[in-house]
């Protein structure tokens, strides 16, 4: 118990990010962010696009091949 109450017990070091590299993670949460977001459209688009071909097949035929 001597050791706990000198302080000794679970003793850490904490370091912390630079501010270059603080920035570089923050540019990286972002990128990862707009590619979260490209991906979620792109499920959203095959989601639709899967549900057009069951329902009306017509209808997704004539969107791709507009000619």
């Amino acid at each position: 118990m001597k050791v706990c109450e000198e302080g000794q017990l679970g003793q850490e070091t904490i370091t912390y990010p630079s501010l270059a590299e603080m920035k570089r993670l923050a540019e990286e949460n972002e990128q990862l962010k707009k590619l979260l977001l490209l991906g979620e459209n792109n499920l959203e688009i095959a989601i639709l696009c899967d549900l057009i071909k069951r329902r009306a097949p017509h209808l997704l035929k004539s969107y791709i091949h507009p000619n």
